[in-house]
């Protein structure tokens, strides 16, 4: 097994793919956060906002998991990412359960915490680099903030 993916060959059109998907499930987000705001939405409201964020967080993983096909890496990641769809799947349920219950303060709590989970998933996604890049064009997901000279650890 080689370490390099047989997908899409050039990393701007993955990157362009990817970038349309996000594009795509802003308005959900957006949706998911006026509802939360406002407390004005049902559950069949949040179950659609969310559908539609998750239909096209799925459709960006199989764009990733199909450029590492072949690869070393791609059942790692596969695994990574099936565990925060899961988690991500979870927390709309509840949220649409609550949302139907009429249970505001659960449901602002939900929905902020569906919308936290699924801007660390694109983060994680569009952070993604297929493996035939060089490391002076890999990105990190986080870069360490700068220490002040006045903090130190004890």
């Amino acid at each position: 097994m080689s370490g390099t993916g047989t997908g899409v060959a050039d990393p701007a059109l993955l990157e362009d793919r990817l970038r349309r998907h996000h594009r795509r499930c802003l308005p959900a987000l957006s949706r998911l956060r006026l509802v939360a705001r406002s407390g004005l939405g049902t559950g069949v409201d949040v179950r659609a906002a969310t559908a539609e964020v998750m239909a096209e967080l799925r459709a960006a993983e199989a764009i990733l998991l199909g450029t590492l096909s072949g690869s070393v890496r791609r059942e790692a990641l596969a695994h990574f990412l099936a565990c925060r769809v899961n988690r991500l799947t979870i927390v709309a349920e509840h949220a649409a359960a609550t949302a139907s219950a009429g249970d505001l303060p659960a449901l602002r709590r939900l929905l902020y915490q569906f919308h936290a989970l699924a801007e660390a998933m694109w983060k994680v996604q569009l952070g993604l680099r297929t493996p035939d890049l060089g490391p002076s064009e890999v990105r990190t997901f986080l870069p360490t903030p700068p220490r002040s000279k006045s903090r130190r650890w004890v």
